[in-house]
């Protein structure tokens, strides 16, 4: 007996809820387009998590979607499938145990699994294991729990491959339930690829030291251009060391202070002004304000430093910029409009303390998109145009910019306190 339920929306259908959404800041010139559209559907509008992700569930070469307990069948999503039980929350309290989604088939076997992060105080990580063909029709309990580790510390983990050993890793805090004054070690988990369903072991990367239990703002990408990935965090980047290092070689720090605040969500990597160099785009304040990008600069010995470039400052700055919002809890990267340059993807945190907690929490739950432009004319060599994607969803703490509709143009996917939703967006060009 299928233990499925129809999502809220259908893709298509006359039932669908679709919104057209312009752009909220027109671009400087006509020139500057392609014009980008996005199509609101909601997936539904029930709490149950504050993450989302994409993936081949069913094995059928179709893009499905991850949120919570839930992964919805591509390509309409029209239905939804519990892989573990699902249980609706009450928007106002703390969140909720899927904080993060991250799909990868775990034990070689074909079949897309699905790793969940709930509260890193509160809620053990486990991966849960794709029963295969017959997933459509199976029940919960088909989906096999595995325990992975007790606790994942850090607002903003990373899963990505970064010792180049063609798997991917979860780049976090060592996780526990220490006060704030303890002493922490940045590294990553990862499972012993030969006995996949056993618990995970943590490598550590940086020495002890005072990181809070729910640190905000971590990166990779290659800072120093050698070809390896490096670690961004809101007080400075560290330096893979070669890959003959031995495992568990501390890296070398590299002091340099990209936020002085709480610090923000993800730290993006990424040629911003297209000088061959990496740059990082953050938050200043994950439960505040601020967006900035910083640019890479060398001086004559071919030492790293970076320059901030304001992107969105405060409400009282709005005329300045020309946009608000606070909460940038979840970023993003993937190149909407097609120019070849990654844009970034970011929107306002629904309710992250409840209804009275942080900086305007009933303000508006937009998403929006910045348009990464090369600018020689412009001080640092880029600029952002802002693109309002929806007013009426914001983010979690996990948003993903993917192709769900094999169309060629990245779909924007945010899941919050208000839902789960998907905005397909269209572009001419």
């Amino acid at each position: 007996m299928s233990t499925s339920t129809p999502a809220r929306g259908r893709f298509g259908a006359v039932e669908m809820a679709w919104w057209f959404v312009l752009a909220a800041v027109a671009a400087a010139s006509a020139g500057e387009q392609p014009q980008l559209r996005f199509f609101r559907h909601v997936l539904t509008d029930l709490y149950f998590c504050d993450g989302i992700n994409a993936a081949d569930i069913q094995g059928d070469g179709v893009t499905d979607i991850i949120a919570g307990p839930f992964w919805y069948a591509g390509p309409d999503f029209r239905m939804s499938y519990p892989f573990y039980e699902p249980v609706p929350l009450p928007p106002p309290p703390r969140p909720s145990n899927s904080m993060f989604s991250f799909p990868y088939d775990f034990n070689g076997d074909g079949w897309m699994d699905i790793l969940v992060l709930g509260r890193h105080r509160f809620h053990s990580a486990y991966w849960y294991e794709n029963p295969g063909p017959a997933t459509a029709a199976d029940p919960v309990a088909r989906w096999k729990k595995h325990f992975a580790m007790h606790r994942v510390a850090g607002e903003a983990p990373i899963f990505r491959d970064i010792d180049g050993d063609g798997r991917p890793e979860l780049l976090s805090f060592l996780g526990d339930n220490t006060e704030d004054n303890e002493l922490r070690q940045l590294g990553w988990y990862s499972p012993d690829w030969s006995r996949p369903t056993a618990p995970w072991s943590f490598v550590p990367v940086t020495e002890r030291e005072p990181f809070p239990h729910n640190y905000h703002g971590e990166g990779v990408g290659d800072i120093n251009g050698d070809g390896r990935l490096d670690i961004v965090l809101t007080e400075g980047w560290w330096e893979q060391p070669a890959q003959d290092a031995a495992l568990g070689t501390r890296w070398k720090k590299h002091p340099f202070v990209f936020s002085a605040d709480v610090g923000g969500a993800q730290m993006l990597v990424y040629d911003i002004n297209g000088d061959g160099l990496n740059d990082v785009f953050t938050s200043k304040n994950a439960h505040g304000w601020g967006l900035s990008w910083f640019e890479q600069v060398r001086n004559g010995t071919g030492g790293i430093g970076f320059r901030e470039h304001r992107v969105m400052g405060t409400r009282a700055e709005e005329p300045q910029f020309g946009i608000a919002f606070s909460q940038p809890h979840a970023l993003a990267l993937a190149d909407l409009d097609g120019d070849g340059i990654p844009d970034v993807v970011t929107g306002k945190r629904r309710w992250a303390h409840g209804p009275t907690g942080d900086v305007e929490p009933m303000g508006t739950p937009v998403v929006y998109v910045f348009l990464t432009r090369h600018d020689p004319a412009t001080d640092g060599g880029a600029r952002f145009l802002a693109r309002l994607v929806d007013d009426n969803s914001g983010v979690g703490v996990q948003v993903v910019a993917a192709d769900v509709t094999h169309d060629g143009v990245p779909d924007v996917l945010t899941a919050s306190k208000l839902g789960t939703f998907v905005f397909v967006t269209e572009r001419d060009n």
